[in-house]
């Protein structure tokens, strides 16, 4: 791939560990840049669509100085291509990208790379094509018909339950069904498909790692992406994870032979894939019991035939972060906020959270994808049915329905500055503790959570505080006096050198980070979380700057 003028040709992709990737591939004539993720997307506070539904797309938050540099070196390059995910998200984000940087959707942009080799990113632009107007439009109509219900129902369970309150199109079912699980006392055996899918994987690495499903995922994308070997070797071991079925690049790549160049749960993951691929027999049965674990919940969505691999994992996090579902002890529970959601749903929406109303929207996006389907007739006429369940149960709230606010409880401790008892409350950034007095006692703290850590810098405990979109803060409880934080998850473990508490650092695209908490440690001198530490406060104190002003 010689350069042919002093103009780049300019790749984008979504994910930095695929661009680090391909940058092992190109040579300097290219110039490789992630996105990370989608530049514009539907607004998350508002429905986000006309009354056509058409879509409006905003751009993301953070996203504006990527935006820049896309648009000034799709400017200068001499030919620009996207190697985005091979499914309808990445599709559509290439589209997207086509629009806001002067691409013709029709030239021949889209690079479809299955597999992380050296001679497959190149026959991908021997055979780039045009964009597939069919798998956006898919997509389109997927994410038009999720927000549109999402929306819906949170207005619908905001007056019903109380303020904040939503569930998803996914996630409602999933509700349901480990409702169902807890009643019917499923058991017996379950025989995992025999094509080895992204499901498939991340069933089989259940059965036989104990890895969650998002752990498999994460750890399958990292296998995709690539891993470097001796004399400057570099290569993906296994193709696209969310395609129609996984391979292993090269046979001759055995777990043995590549041990030395994978961390632990990447060769336990990519052994185990391999074994599958190449025939040896591996443990393929859920043994089921009373109790609600993941592979319970799995094996009623496989004998259900619900297509759950790309979204189970999120879906599944999101109903714990809101509390509707809890985990104990590895098995799942319907919480008392859950039981109200389902309440609330009741026979009013069965038929459009049921699994054959599901099942059968998942086929006309497939149909939609093979050219078989019209998106917005798929749209109009599944929201058109949404709209006449939504208006009866909106009328049984009664004239006028106003969101209701959540419920404050009644906590042990004690108002510092009048005495009275303090109420724990919910704020948009997780709970708090008020006191009952209010207005007339202002008085208001932080509700602290303890976990079994130590403080690595003073030997307090250490709290964690729960903030909006799932991140977690953990904090000395002496924080009057202690400036220790992180967002960093502790671990049961204790630095062998020093005896503090370690932490792990996770990456969005590569292995997590394990370091000791303490930065005086001598297994700190020079380490690299250092760096990402200090870049981390700094941001930190940017935005604690900016709020002040």
């Amino acid at each position: 791939m010689a350069e042919s003028s002093k103009l780049k040709t300019l790749v984008i992709t979504e994910t930095s560990g695929k661009a680090r990737a391909l940058k092992k591939f190109l040579g300097s004539a290219y110039k490789v840049i992630s996105t990370d993720g989608f530049l514009k997307d539907m607004p998350k506070t508002k429905i986000g669509m006309d009354e056509n539904f058409e879509p409006n797309y905003i751009t993301v938050r953070g996203k504006g100085p990527i935006l820049q540099e896309l648009k000034r070196e799709s400017f200068n390059a001499r030919k620009v291509y996207f190697a985005t995910n091979l499914d309808g998200e990445g599709e559509f984000l290439a589209k997207q990208c086509c629009e806001l940087f002067g691409v013709n959707v029709k030239s021949r942009c889209r690079l479809t790379i299955s597999e992380m080799t050296k001679s497959a990113v190149k026959k991908s632009f021997d055979n780039a094509r045009t964009i597939d107007l069919n798998l956006v439009d898919s997509f389109q109509a997927r994410q038009i018909i999720d927000k549109y219900i999402s929306y819906k129902i949170g207005e619908y369970l905001n007056c019903a339950v109380y303020r904040g309150v939503k569930v998803g199109r996914f996630r409602a079912l999933l509700l349901k069904l480990i409702a169902q699980i807890k009643n019917s006392h499923l058991q017996g055996d379950f025989e995992i498909a025999e094509k080895f899918t992204i499901a498939t994987l991340q069933s089989a690495a259940l059965i036989n790692l104990n890895f969650s499903t998002i752990k498999t995922r994460l750890i399958a994308e990292t296998l995709f992406e690539g891993v470097s070997f001796e004399k400057s070797d570099f290569a993906g071991l296994i193709t696209f994870p969310r395609g129609e079925e996984i391979k292993i690049t090269t046979e001759n790549r055995t777990p043995e032979s590549v041990k030395d160049f994978l961390i632990n749960n990447q060769f336990s993951l990519y052994e185990l894939i391999y074994k599958k691929i190449t025939g040896a027999p591996i443990e393929t049965k859920f043994v089921l019991g009373e109790n609600i674990t993941e592979q319970t919940i799995i094996a009623r969505l496989e004998n259900l035939k619900i297509d759950w691999a790309n979204v189970y994992s999120a879906g599944l996090s999101s109903l714990i972060r809101r509390r509707y579902v809890e985990l104990f002890e590895s098995s799942y529970k319907i919480t008392d906020l859950g039981n109200q959601v389902l309440n609330a749903l009741g026979s009013y929406f069965d038929e459009v959270f049921s699994v054959e109303s599901y099942n059968n929207l998942n086929a006309q996006f497939k149909n939609i994808a093979l050219g078989k389907a019209d998106k917005t007739t798929v749209i109009k006429n599944y929201l058109a049915e949404f709209d006449k369940k939504f208006a009866v149960a909106w009328k049984s709230l009664g004239e006028n329905p106003q969101p209701k606010d959540e419920p404050a409880i009644e906590s042990d401790e004690v108002c510092e500055v009048c005495g009275r008892k303090m109420l724990i409350r919910r704020g948009r950034y997780g709970q708090f503790l008020s006191c009952s007095g209010y207005p007339d006692c202002k008085n208001a703290r932080p509700l602290l959570n303890y976990v079994e850590q130590k403080c690595p810098k003073c030997g307090g405990r250490l709290t964690k505080r729960n903030f909006k979109g799932g991140k977690i803060l953990y904090r000395c409880e002496n924080y009057k006096t202690c400036d220790f934080n992180s967002w960093d998850e502790p671990q049961e473990k204790n630095c062998t050198s020093c005896g503090s508490t370690m932490f792990l650092h996770r990456f969005k695209d590569r292995a997590a980070m394990l370091y000791c908490g303490n930065e005086h440690c001598e297994t700190r001198t020079n380490h690299p979380i250092n760096k990402i530490l200090q870049e981390s406060q700094k941001r930190y104190a940017a935005r604690r700057a900016k709020k002040s002003k």
